[in-house]
């Protein structure tokens, strides 16, 4: 077995993990991290990592390559240049026709900038801000477990006010004697539809639910396997799928929620690649050790299996990367998908003591890494 520690890798935007020197007068230089939050304007609540590599901010369409798109029309389409080295942060105005003001003062061709600037372009207002990836991984977890719980709560109003309407239904049906062939139709479609409401109502009640299935222990192999299969019926001839797993790699857990975990992630592949693409299984076993598993929000250090879901699908950019957990969140066409998978994805890997990571960046596919604790440390249940 690999005995290796990772550190957590949060590339999750279209720019480099943010790297500037701030002077300390007791330890001297010292890394900091930080990025643009947009706080007023259309991009309101999007978030921007900086590095060295300056970005672009504007319209586009101008001959640049903008980073940071704003389609405002007081914004030029190559409005101003931001950048950080190792004396800090840095604003350049590139003969925008509105300006770049920083703190209410007009840029005249550059100008450096302090964590806590605001940065007006146009009428869209950023933020340099200090940024944790510790901190901002936990509180994005916060949420999402606090929005899932709702949820779960929720729906058990939800199931019952259902209850009422099955029975309804179901007594209706049995009390008409002679009925028209519209009127069936109807009863029918009815039943259909509550049908699904009460399938969909199950899934909120698993999404907030946070005791586990009874666990045994589960062959990675096998799992990569049979989900691969069931799979390939679904993505269809396009979508490449190749694996690579670990032959001694266990888990403790419930097979059929594992199952749907992959199974979730392959199809939300396939949905990113309309015209098709490749998607690579991979897994192994790790060493954490307790640093990084702190880093990473686990229970505890030890021995995992990593398995790594990449496709080489669209990406997506940092903002919606922060939201892909979210229950009832989703980038698809209304009527084309209930913004759960993911989220269930999130709360199984949870309920089962292990994490999920998603890394992606627009235009170079999508990367789920998931953790779950080995067999071999984790024994909830006999073989």
């Amino acid at each position: 077995m690999p005995e290796h520690s990772r550190a957590p890798t949060e590339d999750t935007g279209v720019f480099e993990l943010p790297a500037v020197v701030e002077e300390n007068d007791d330890t001297g230089p010292t890394l900091v991290a930080a990025r643009l939050v947009c706080v007023a304007g259309a991009e309101v609540g999007r978030a921007f990592s900086l590095g060295s590599k300056p970005i672009l901010i504007g319209r586009g369409g101008g001959g640049g390559d903008v980073n940071v798109r704003l389609e405002n029309t007081d914004v030029s389409r190559n409005h101003a240049r931001l950048w950080a080295d190792d004396k800090g942060f840095h604003l350049q105005d590139l003969g925008s026709l509105n300006g770049t003001f920083v703190n209410g003062a007009r840029v005249d061709g550059s100008a450096s900038l302090n964590i806590g600037d605001r940065i007006q372009v146009g009428s869209t207002i950023f933020v340099l801000m200090h940024h944790d990836e510790l901190e901002s991984r936990m509180r994005q977890l916060q949420r999402v477990d606090a929005m899932s719980t709702m949820v779960g709560g929720l729906a058990h109003d939800f199931r019952n006010f259902l209850t009422v309407i099955v029975g309804g239904l179901e007594n209706l049906d049995g009390s008409l004697s002679e009925r028209t062939e519209e009127q069936r139709q109807i009863i029918d479609d009815l039943k259909t539809a509550t049908a699904g409401a009460v399938g969909l109502a199950g899934k909120l009640l698993d999404l907030g639910r946070n005791e586990p299935n009874s666990f045994f222990r589960v062959s990675v192999v096998e799992l990569v396997a049979e989900s691969i299969r069931m799979a390939k019926r679904l993505v269809g001839a396009r979508v490449s799928i190749t694996s690579e797993v670990s032959p001694d790699a266990w888990v403790s857990g419930s097979r059929q929620e594992l199952q749907q975990v992959l199974l979730n992630l392959l199809v939300n592949a396939r949905d990113a690649m309309p015209k098709g693409g490749m998607v690579r299984i991979s897994t192994q076993n790790v060493r954490i050790d307790r640093a990084h598993a702190s880093a990473l929000h686990l229970p505890s250090d030890g021995e995992y299996v990593e398995v790594i879901v990449a496709d080489t699908g669209a990406g997506m950019d940092e903002a919606t990367l922060a939201r892909a957990f979210e229950p009832f969140f989703t980038t698809k066409a209304i009527g084309k998908g209930t913004g759960l998978g993911l989220a269930m994805v999130h709360t199984i890997t949870k309920r089962h003591g292990g994490t999920v990571i998603a890394h992606s960046k627009l235009g170079s596919g999508t990367t789920f890494r998931i953790l779950l604790p080995s067999a071999k440390l984790e024994n909830r249940a006999g073989a």
